[in-house]
């Protein structure tokens, strides 16, 4: 690395005859370098000042060399000596550190190491330049590296470790099951065990596992008393949750980086990154799992999980597991970035897990179902099946309304008939009759949660054809969107209000929320196109009460305000709700413009990349019915 500023040599450097090299200090100091921010190059230095790491910021000479492989490093100014970093720290205070060290190693380990050391300094994102902890979670975390002693430390007491393991294998793990329950529970009672021996990608399983059931866990819940006794002061319980997730979240990022996961592919690796990346779709950032869902891509393919391998009966499960959760983690990105076709991934060949319990996996084969399951009841893996099959619908439908095909009225019949197919198997799966069963709330949420897949695809599919004003008016595409749109609120207010679904209010932290959004921004196009004079039954043929309709739009801003601590998506959305409740509750009659700005408002909402990802969205609610700015993103 070159530097334009130089230093005069110290009088070691000029009495040594064999250095011949000047040494020169670098530009920034070795924090602001690593991170890629700009170094005022005072001592310490005003960036490491901002983010509390004055005890880090040292500037190193090094030899005019090619790289710092050849580097000889010593204090920058002998009269201020180089505060020592927490590696530094730790290896000084470590009662090994005065024994022999083994000999460095070849130079071509150190040049790998090296290679994936700036690997890790390029994909970390920028550090803010101010105070405030941001909003959103970066995937990569920055800061020092840490022993195995300190990961160790950082999670929480065991009781407590074990109280959240326990709630994700009980509300959280049927959602998402890409772990084998019993080998999980073997795995981590070796760990209770020998905590230094397990590998550092099993960690970060752990450490993603805790964030996310710590995120879903209500703050008040007594419990929790173990982690807040670890905290030095008592702050509101509501904050400490997120940001304990959030630092949970990123140690296991950290566990990843050190065990090089950019190089180093293990299949405990693959289930981490799958977990981080779930655990990143339910913290309101879709977007940012987007280069990391490509790398388990290729991590998965590499270790050979799409394939029938000549494994164990568990061990052949995990990997089909695993292979079916990446399908399912592509369908929110495939319904982010609509302009991307995942249809590639449909072609490649894969064996799908069985639809069977955990229990029913054994090392001697797949037993026979239990005669006490009936048939058609639900197993831990039905939820996954049925989100696999999901990911191939919602592929085909989003590469159907992107292209020239979205105005073929046919096919838009296919695919309403494919999507109530679906739905027709989860209430035979999920309900009794049609009602939820009160023995079995799980059943009930996970209904829930299928659902605003179902009717959030029926917004996009029949939006073209919802509005009088558009060319391919559709009265049955209007019905189906106030329908579909209806009952998206619904569905949101049945996981805020229900106590059937207490365990599940978590959800609205994230894309279930967006997804309401979405559907009340398709309601309120459809209620201003629908004038409520009664005299205008040509204009409300189907009969619809749309006060309730507005009363329901106000009642979902409610709800959302009160979520916005927790969730900053929640927070942006409420915004936008209350904008809408605006347009909703004007008593002037709407002009032409008017309509015609809020349907191409329902039209721009369906670029999912704005529903789905607040921080895409133009939240300047600065025009009488303009919700977003005049710029396409």
């Amino acid at each position: 690395m070159s530097h334009n500023t130089t230093i005069a040599p110290t009088r070691a450097l000029r009495l040594n005859p064999d250095n011949h090299r000047r040494k020169r200090r670098p530009v920034n100091c070795e924090e602001c370098r690593r991170s890629k921010l700009r170094c005022d190059r005072q001592h310490p230095c005003g960036a490491c000042k901002r983010r509390k790491r004055e005890a880090s910021c040292s500037y190193d000479i090094v030899a005019g060399g090619i790289g710092p492989l050849s580097a000889q490093r010593t204090t920058a100014n002998p009269r201020v000596p180089a505060a020592p970093n927490n590696n530094t720290r730790r290896i000084a205070e470590s009662p090994t550190a005065s024994l022999p060290q083994p000999p460095p190693p070849p130079d071509c380990e150190t040049a790998q190491e090296y290679l994936h050391t700036r690997w890790e300094s390029v994909l970390q994102r920028p550090v803010p330049e101010d105070d405030v902890e941001p909003h959103t979670l970066s995937p990569l975390p920055f800061g020092s590296r840490m022993s195995h002693e300190e990961i160790i430390r950082s999670l929480p007491p065991k009781a407590c470790c074990d109280y959240l393991v326990s709630h994700f294998f009980k509300h959280i793990f049927a959602l998402f099951p890409i772990l084998h329950g019993p080998t999980f529970q073997r795995q981590y009672i070796g760990f209770i065990q020998q905590p230094h021996e397990v590998d550092l990608s099993w960690l970060a399983l752990l450490f993603s596992l805790c964030s996310l059931a710590l995120k879903t866990i209500d703050a008040s819940d007594p419990k929790l008393a173990c982690v807040w006794s670890q905290l030095p002061t008592s702050p509101t319980p509501v904050d400490v949750t997120v940001s304990v997730s959030r630092r949970l979240l990123r140690t296991a990022m950290t566990c990843l980086l050190q065990d090089e996961f950019f190089i180093r592919h293990k299949f405990s690796t693959f289930e981490a990154l799958l977990m981080v990346l779930y655990n990143l779709s339910h913290n309101g950032s879709v977007d940012q799992g987007w280069a990391l869902l490509g790398m388990a891509l290729n991590m998965g393919i590499a270790l050979r999980c799409n394939e029938n391998q000549n494994l164990n009966p568990i061990e052949s499960e995990r990997r089909r597991r695993c292979w079916a959760g990446l399908l399912t983690l592509h369908t929110y990105q495939g319904i982010l970035f609509r302009d991307v076709d995942m249809s590639y991934l449909l072609n490649i060949r894969s064996t799908a897990p069985s639809d069977v319990n955990d229990t029913e996996t054994t090392d001697e084969g797949i037993t026979s179902p239990p005669s006490t399951r009936h048939h058609g009841e639900p197993t831990q893996m039905s939820m996954m099946m049925a989100k696999v099959r999901l990911f191939r619908l919602s592929t085909e439908i989003c590469r159907h309304i992107s292209g020239p095909s979205r105005l073929d009225r046919r096919l838009l019949q296919e695919f309403d008939a494919a999507i109530a197919a679906e739905q027709k198997q989860w209430d035979a799966t999920y309900t009794i009759d049609g009602h939820p069963s009160l023995l079995d709330s799980t059943s009930y949420a996970h209904w829930c949660v299928l659902q605003t897949y179902a009717h959030h695809l029926y917004l996009l599919l029949h939006r073209p054809f919802h509005h009088t004003k558009a060319t391919e008016f559709l009265p049955t595409s209007r019905d189906r969107c106030i329908t579909s749109a209806s009952a998206l609120i619904s569905i949101h207010r049945e996981l805020y209000e229900s106590p059937l679904l207490r365990n599940y209010m978590w959800l609205l932290n994230g894309v279930t929320t967006l997804k309401a959004l979405h559907a009340a921004v398709a309601l309120s196009s459809c209620l201003i196109d629908m004038p409520p004079s009664p005299a205008a039954a040509t204009a409300n043929p189907g009969g619809y009460d749309l006060d309730s309709f507005r009363l329901e739009v106000n009642a979902m801003a409610v709800r959302v305000a009160s979520l916005s601590s927790r969730s900053n998506i929640c927070a942006k959305a409420h915004r936008a709700l209350r904008h809408l409740q605006a347009q909703l509750g004007t008593s002037e009659p709407l002009t032409e413009r008017s309509e015609v700005e809020l349907q191409t408002t329902f039209e721009d909402w369906t670029d999912i990349r704005e529903w789905m990802d607040g921080d895409l969205v133009n939240w300047n609610l600065d025009g009488a019915y303009s919700i977003f700015g005049s710029g396409a993103i």
